[in-house]
């Protein structure tokens, strides 16, 4: 049962690096837009992070 959740973990690793390398992509353009964009996709991304690596805390404690 727990490795799910590790595979959960891992699977978030590999998403978040290559969500990152795009919201980089974003922040570096010399459009506002496209930097405003990519911070809004950077808290998204945190977020989502922050709920997935605590709901898998979670389980690992029950």
């Amino acid at each position: 049962m727990k490795f799910q959740y590790l595979l959960i973990l891992g699977l978030l690793l590999i998403a978040d690096i290559f969500a990152y390398t795009e919201v980089v992509g974003l922040i570096r353009k010399p459009s506002d837009t496209s930097v405003v964009l990519g911070l809004v996709l950077l808290a998204i991304l945190i977020v989502v992070n922050f709920i997935v690596i605590r709901f898998t805390l979670s389980k690992f404690k029950s």
